[in-house]
């Protein structure tokens, strides 16, 4: 695949992202300006991720018996006509805005499981393991750019549209981005060869594989309580910024910027990092910060400071997911990635359901910023607990001249 089609593969992968990036900001503004819930917000992110991590096991087989580039084109192809029939219901129907924008993002969130997972299977077959770090970093620049373009387009749009009108547009760069996809005929020699397995069999197939792993299953620990502080913040986010704090719509735009704007410092200072540390260390750092973020988001007494702690949660995930997708990556044969990674990610993301079903259970009876500390001081005991073990057996903790070679 030559370096044209690599650019289109990524341009697609930024119009997807950038799409979940205007449904993430349209929604939340949607179900809560039509309900005044906190509860109801996050009963609206439960109903959104529940579907996203039960389908990941069938995401895992589909990449490895049919391929990433089929499954990019169907799920974003499907993204883009469920945002028209979500807006045009809308339209016709405003006072049914929580049931709508509910089944929008539970199919949604399916389509995102399955073009997440085929991203994973991809990109080792087109880099080497030696150059995964750089190549995440730049998947992950893809996302903060999205990040940034995806909340400050909404903004702008919203100074004429209402939220949910923002899924017209949203409609738009998801078939964009299929079509984009769809272009890339020669696409087809990355896929890996179809495989007669029933899902079950995958995820017997990816269980086996984690459980003979203990360094895997460490890594899940991270990435549960990373995803539960970055999931309560996803779920409450809208809600505190016009409830709690009282602000317009706009503002909420400035909080998803703040966001994208630290991520794509963060972003560019990866491989200055990279030439001065290990690839561990930086993961480390990583998800220090994104507990201590929690910890300031639950201390917020002003919207600025609480904007600090959301954008240091957030900026920082890019930095983790380096370092988690290139640790595994050390340890999952090739032959098992879409199986053995969909498992991982499907256990990884738990806590984000989770979090939603924390809101919409206590949301209206705890205040929101206690959940805050909580989930963040779990979070700190979590890596107190693993951070010896990770030290002693991460191979991306030696730089990357003298790191074992995976097998």
């Amino acid at each position: 695949m030559n370096r044209a089609r690599i650019a289109l593969f990524l341009a697609s992968r930024a119009a997807s992202t950038l799409g979940d990036q205007m449904l993430m900001f349209a929604v939340p503004l949607i179900v809560y300006r039509a309900t005044g819930s906190v509860s109801m917000s996050g009963l609206a992110f439960l109903c959104e991720w529940l579907p996203r991590v039960i389908s990941l096991p069938l995401a895992g087989v589909l990449a490895d018996r049919v391929g990433g580039a089929r499954v990019y084109v169907v799920a974003d192809s499907v993204r883009a006509v469920a945002c028209l029939l979500a807006a045009w219901t809308l339209t016709l129907a405003p006072q049914q805005a929580f049931a709508v924008t509910a089944l929008l993002m539970a199919l949604c969130a399916f389509c995102y499981a399955q073009a997440f997972i085929a991203l994973e299977a991809t990109v080792p077959l087109l880099v080497s393991k030696a150059d995964m770090p750089k190549a995440q970093s730049t998947l992950q620049g893809i996302n903060y750019g999205a990040g940034v373009a995806g909340p400050a387009l909404a903004g702008v749009l919203m100074l004429w549209l209402a939220p949910a009108q923002l899924l017209w547009a949203a409609a738009v760069v998801f078939a964009l981005s299929a079509c984009g996809v769809r272009a890339l005929r020669a696409a087809r020699r990355i896929d890996t060869e179809a495989r007669r397995e029933s899902v079950l069999a995958g995820l017997a197939t990816g269980w086996r594989v984690l459980r003979d792993t203990p360094l895997l299953v460490a890594l899940v620990g991270l990435s549960l309580a990373v995803n539960l502080v970055v999931g309560l913040a996803l779920a409450t986010g809208a809600a505190i910024t016009v409830g709690r704090f009282g602000l317009p719509d706009q503002a909420y735009a400035s909080l998803q910027m703040s966001v994208g704007v630290l991520s794509i410092a963060s972003f560019l200072l990866v491989p200055w990092l990279l030439r001065r540390c290990s690839v561990y260390r930086l993961g480390v750092f990583a998800f220090v910060v994104i507990a201590l973020g929690g910890l300031v988001m639950g201390l917020a007494h002003s919207y600025p400071v609480f904007v600090a702690g959301y954008a240091l949660s957030f900026a920082l995930c890019g930095l983790f997911n380096v370092f988690i997708r290139t640790e595994r990556l050390h340890w999952i044969p090739q032959a098992q990635l879409g199986r053995a990674i969909g498992l991982i990610v499907l256990l990884n993301q738990l806590s984000l359901p989770l979090a939603g079903l924390l809101v919409s259970v206590v949301g209206d009876r705890v205040p929101v910023q206690q959940l805050y500390l909580a989930v963040a001081t779990v979070a700190l005991v979590t890596f107190v607990v693993l951070r010896r073990f990770l030290q002693r057996h991460s191979r991306t903790a030696l730089p990357p001249d003298l790191a074992p070679k995976a097998a």
